[in-house]
């Protein structure tokens, strides 16, 4: 039944631009595999840099598969498994399989790709002629442990010269005829920022803390986190464009990488430290060479309002004649010329993220953000002519009351009263829509130390959230699912001995609830357990440059409510990436 996965393919591809097709003579072939669905797979601009950077070496083909549609998973399971996009070939005919892992929540995909495709999930009883299962991507630099068994070598850091030096050393490898291990061990020892779980061992102690991780051969205890020079290198543009993707034809353009603001729960702004923003000149040549005129133009980063050139860049986009997108807008830095550029491009749609509805709340986790500021953001969208607003709050923020609660109903109502004041004069009334989203504690933020909330509370809240704001009028309430979250949470802050219950979920077609059952693993010790200062994390092996006791002394500091200086060039906050003591 591969003839139904093929023809999907080949309709997916005859709708593409920019689609890379290579002859495999001679040529390394390297499945890039991305855990989940065309549709996310495609969305993702980092999928899409890894796919055109490892084409661009000469000695690569490398072509692209994702998690088959529902209606194909039979058909996938039948046959030969999943497909590649470009020439339809299953995944044993490669020579490296490598996934591009954004999200915690396709872990459990990634194992079932692996047995969909009939190759051996565990690494540790594949066999010599089966492909090198490699993987990267954010969520595997931030705690790669949960999935550790299933791979070979991991790739920690950003793609732009990881990926050249990966493939040298295989290739080394490879032409002296090395055993699996052997070449495990050439990688591992000659590729800074290659991490193979087989090479360390994990000790847990009698109540099941990790109380020692260490390499079992000469290589360093310390997997350092690799580094791009964006700014010398270009921005990151969309390769590949598809109508069968979030964005629908929209180019996306990087303008810059990481976020100096240091909001407590976010893992953007400490991993990807310290941030680095593309030249204003640089993003709207990259924009305008990667866009025909008239097609929507995306730009992208942690926060892209925060770029010192975004007003240029509007400026000259909208000049240029095309239409310009943006995820959201900090409160505290939107501009009319970003506005007018926007509202000119068709956009009906901002979104901002207060994340808590308290100052004092938005203190403690450093969004710094006061209320007269939200407003006033809200007044320059409205008032520019952008009808809609979209705001992000999450539920579950360490030292959250009910209270907090409260005044995300407060902070709303205030919002919509602003809008509906300025909707009336210019005859137009909008929506406010708000994306509620569970608080999961990440590695290598100031909060790793803190437990997940109680699911009781979080459905408890947005019920709250619900009631309070169901009877006013053009008000939407969107809220994530908490066990999710509660999912996420465990395989955010898991170890190695999660394997099991991942293969056995990707083995129940994703039935978590009967996994739990089945396995013997207690989620709780993972998800619900306040950490001590000292204690060992599953991913304190892995080196991102920020100091462990720099995030304890922002966790101290959100617990006072004392807000952190922004991180930039001239402003050092002595978190230990740039070097200072």
């Amino acid at each position: 039944m591969s003839w139904q996965l093929q023809r999907r393919l080949k309709k997916w591809l005859a709708d593409e631009t920019g689609t890379i097709i290579k002859d495999w003579g001679g040529k390394v072939p390297i499945a890039l595999v991305y855990p989940n669905r065309y549709f996310l797979g495609m969305s993702n601009l980092g999928f899409q840099t890894v796919y055109h950077r490892l084409n661009q070496l000469p000695n690569v083909v490398c072509e692209r598969v994702f998690l088959p549609e529902s209606n194909d998973m039979t058909a996938a399971r039948s046959g030969t498994g999943p497909l590649s996009m470009e020439s339809q070939r299953p995944l044993a005919d490669f020579r490296i399989v490598a996934f591009s892992v954004a999200f915690e929540n396709d872990y459990a995909n990634l194992v079932h790709l692996l047995q969909l495709g009939k190759l051996t999930p565990y690494s540790s009883r594949r066999h010599q002629h089966e492909p090198l299962v490699v993987a990267g991507g954010v969520a595997t630099f931030l705690n790669p442990e949960p999935i550790a068994p299933f791979i070979d070598v991991f790739l920690l850091g950003e793609a732009e010269n990881l990926l050249e030096d990966f493939t040298t050393a295989w290739q080394e490898a490879h032409d002296e005829n090395a055993s699996r291990e052997e070449h495990l061990v050439h990688i591992a020892t000659q590729v800074s920022g290659a991490y193979v779980p087989s090479l360390f061992r994990a000790e847990n102690d009698s109540e099941g803390q990790l109380i020692s991780f260490e390499p079992l051969t000469d290589i360093p205890a310390k997997i350092p986190v690799r580094a791009a020079a964006i700014e010398t290198e270009g921005p990151t543009v969309s390769t590949v464009v598809t109508p069968h993707t979030e964005f629908a034809n929209t180019v996306l353009v990087e303008i810059g990488r990481g976020c100096g603001r240091g909001c407590r729960f976010c893992a953007a702004g400490f991993v990807y430290r310290p941030v680095r923003h593309q030249q204003g000149e640089k993003v709207v040549q990259a924009a305008l060479d990667s866009a025909p005129a008239g097609r929507k133009i995306g730009l992208l980063s942690s926060a892209v309002s925060d770029h010192p050139d975004i007003d240029a860049i509007c400026l000259q986009l909208k000049q240029a004649g095309t239409r310009l997108s943006v995820s959201s807008l900090r409160a505290d830095s939107v501009t009319p010329a970003m506005l007018e550029a926007l509202r000119e491009s068709g956009l009906r749609t901002v979104a901002i993220a207060p994340e808590a509805g308290s100052e004092r709340l938005r203190q403690a986790i450093n969004k710094n953000l006061t209320e007269e500021q939200i407003l006033n953001a809200v007044t320059a969208v409205v008032g520019s002519g952008i009808p809609n607003l979209r705001l992000y709050f999450m539920i579950g923020l360490p030292t959250e009351t009910e209270e907090d609660i409260e005044a995300i109903i407060q902070l709303v109502k205030r919002v919509k009263h602003e809008q509906l004041v300025i909707g009336r004069g210019q005859k137009r009334l909008g929506t406010v829509t708000l994306s509620v989203s569970s608080f999961v504690p990440k590695p290598f933020t100031p909060f790793q130390w803190v437990p997940f909330s109680d699911l009781a509370i979080l459905k408890r809240r947005i019920k709250k959230l619900r009631r309070g704001l169901g009877p006013v009028a053009n008000v939407r309430v969107h809220a994530d699912v908490p066990r999710w979250a509660y999912i996420q949470a465990l395989l955010a802050r898991g170890d190695r001995r999660l394997a099991p219950l991942l293969a056995t979920v990707a083995q129940e077609n994703g039935s978590w609830s009967k996994s739990f059952k089945m396995v013997n693993v207690n989620p709780e010790f993972y998800v619900s357990r306040q950490r001590e200062r000292q204690e060992l994390f599953p991913w304190d092996f892995i080196d991102h440059g920020v100091k462990k006791d720099y995030l304890w002394h922002e966790y101290q500091q959100a617990l006072e409510g004392e807000i952190t200086d922004v991180c930039e060039p001239d402003n050092c906050v002595v978190c230990g990436v740039c070097g200072d003591d």
